[in-house]
């Protein structure tokens, strides 16, 4: 069980022929359930199920008003990983890597601007429901360190701590929303998180 805090982008702002407003810090929470077997000392595999929020805010000046702009994604996150033994350290510290498979759950936009001129195409920035402008799964790479503490003398309660980075190598735009920025040209959104994992792990048997 492990639940945690990231700090999520969108890679490439997808402004749908819109002048792009400036990025701004965004958080979102996640959380599952997980199994992980260890084959040897050396080395281990890990399954999880979690629910990860993902998206973008912005903030700033387009078209010269005064705009902000939430993308709300909610993905069932089932990474896959490998995980490699660091010998030595004080406490048990694995290194895991691997596939991770994202699958949308949600898409909500929320917009508001004042003033300015008006906007190329002000049906790309609609509020509410917009998970028909998103792929319904992203292939994602996720790297993480973990650390773990014995919380009792039997060692079958065990307290993990991971730091944890994502990126997606999916563009994440759906094929009827690939929109060229004001310039012509479209370059692809990527999912990307950096974050903390916490949670317990129990020994389902001992040697």
């Amino acid at each position: 069980m492990v639940t945690g805090l990231n700090s999520h982008w969108i890679v490439y702002q997808n402004a749908y022929g819109n002048p792009e407003i400036e990025y701004s810090t965004t958080f979102g929470f996640t959380g599952g359930v997980g199994v992980s077997y260890f084959i040897s000392e050396q080395w281990g595999a890990n399954l999880s199920v979690l629910a990860t929020k993902m998206g973008q805010n912005y903030s700033g000046v387009q078209s010269g008003g005064d705009a902000e702009r939430k993308v709300k994604l909610s993905y069932l996150e089932l990474p896959l990983l490998f995980m490699a033994h660091i010998k030595n350290a004080a406490n048990p510290t694995w290194i895991s890597f691997g596939p991770d498979i994202m699958v949308l759950l949600n898409a909500q936009q929320e917009y508001r601007r004042t003033g300015g001129e008006p906007l190329p195409n002000p049906e790309g920035m609609k509020v509410g429901d917009i998970r028909e402008r998103f792929n319904p799964t992203d292939v994602a790479l996720q790297l993480s360190l973990n650390k773990m503490y014995e919380l009792n003398e039997t060692d079958n309660v065990m307290f993990l701590f991971s730091i944890n980075t994502t990126f997606g190598f999916t563009d994440i735009n759906s094929i009827e929303w690939k929109t060229p920025q004001i310039d012509g040209t479209y370059t692809g959104s990527h999912n990307f998180y950096i974050g903390v994992k916490a949670g317990l792990m129990f020994k389902a048997s001992k040697d």
